[in-house]
């Protein structure tokens, strides 16, 4: 059997030792000297424990089924890459604990461009959602890459905005490739897997979506960016497990500044407090990119005098509707608040509400409640 296959075996164990199995396997001489040795011979040759020669030894399978699954991958849509394949990301190769190999449905980042990993509360603000579409929009346009894990809330949203500004986007996952976790993220699934984008993970297919795999996947979110976003976050968050991650990479953690007195900034003021940079706009984003070397793909971004960040040509407003569509702010107001600030009469409002709506330019989060849209906002 090809060396190949007893590869693809050893990564179907990154279930039970995240970041072991690269020097385990090279301590045997390699995967398929790895397969053929008794627990005993593990314990000896590679140094590990009895508890993880058991694992390793209790989870062979026939060849012959090994092979089996190692081609079916191809019907399914599924690639292996190893980590010593010429196209594993090389950002992932000197990380703590990087993973033997991934599973990808769709495509890599490409390793020339910029990439900001996008990430945030799964039951954010209206505030947290325009942030999110606002950077992953922006960016997007500027030839960046978004990386995140297409949970609900922040990363998904983030994700979906990448996509609709045309631009790419990779989800890592907390379990199989083949398996759309959270579920109601199916459509969003579906476009990253299309189109050069892609959906990606260390846990061999089938592995179901469960707590304990959620941390450890981080370190892939943050190991494939250059910048890591934080937009929302509480005091007590699991995003700040993919910021310490990221620390330890030596990744740039930006954040969105949020209100005091709201509970989803608590996090992100705190990480201020410790020394990430504010998100002030994404021109301040795309200069850390820059920094951190991704020089020609900032210099293609860029039009006219250095500096000047490529941004979407600002949206017209109606001039009958410029006095409403001033009121508009990103934390939500009721159709009579909005009536009251623009003094104008209630049943004139609604109508321009309307209006501004079918041009993209406010949106009804909730009956009667009206928020900023994201063309209109300028940070």
């Amino acid at each position: 059997m090809e060396e190949r296959i007893y590869d693809y075996w050893v990564a179907t164990l990154q279930d039970g030792y995240i970041g072991k199995l690269a020097d385990i396997a090279d301590a045997a001489g390699g995967a398929a000297s790895l397969y053929e040795m008794s627990g005993r011979e593990l314990m000896m040759k590679c140094g590990i424990s009895e508890g993880l020669a058991a694992y390793i030894s209790e989870n062979k399978r026939d060849t012959g089924l090994l092979e089996e699954e190692y081609y079916s991958l191809g019907a399914k849509g599924i690639s292996y890459v190893n980590h010593t394949d010429m196209d594993f990301p090389q950002k992932l190769a000197n990380i703590p604990s990087r993973p033997y190999g991934l599973f990808v449905k769709g495509g890599l980042p490409s390793e020339l461009t910029g990439s900001v990993a996008i990430i945030g509360a799964r039951e954010c603000s209206e505030y947290g959602r325009l942030m999110a579409e606002y950077f992953a929009d922006r960016l997007a346009k500027n030839n960046v890459q978004i990386i995140s894990g297409m949970a609900w809330g922040i990363d998904g949203i983030a994700q979906s905005a990448a996509l609709c500004a045309g631009g790419k986007s990779f989800a890592i996952l907390g379990c199989g490739v083949d398996i759309t976790y959270p579920a109601k993220n199916r459509s969003l699934y579906d476009k990253l897997c299309e189109n050069g984008n892609g959906v990606i993970s260390e846990y061999a297919p089938g592995t179901r979506a469960e707590p304990r795999r959620f941390p450890p996947r981080n370190r892939i979110i943050s190991g494939l960016c250059d910048v890591l976003l934080v937009v929302e976050a509480r005091a007590k968050s699991g995003t700040l497990i993919t910021v310490d991650m990221a620390i330890d990479q030596g990744r740039t953690v930006m954040v969105v500044p949020g209100r005091l007195t709201d509970s989803l900034s608590a996090g992100c003021i705190n990480l201020l407090y410790q020394g990430a940079l504010p998100a002030t706009g994404v021109e301040a984003v795309m200069e850390q990119l820059e920094i951190k070397g991704q020089k020609s793909f900032i210099k293609a971004a860029r039009h006219g005098k250095k500096g000047n960040i490529a941004e979407p040509k600002s949206r017209d407003i109606p001039a009958d509707l410029a006095e409403v569509a001033d009121v508009l702010a990103l934390d939500p107001k009721s159709a009579e608040q909005i009536a009251q600030e623009a003094d104008i009469r209630l049943p004139d409002v609604l109508k321009m509400l309307t209006r501004l709506e079918l041009e993209g330019l406010s949106k009804e989060i909730s009956p009667g409640y009206f928020v900023k849209a994201v063309d209109l906002i300028r940070v």
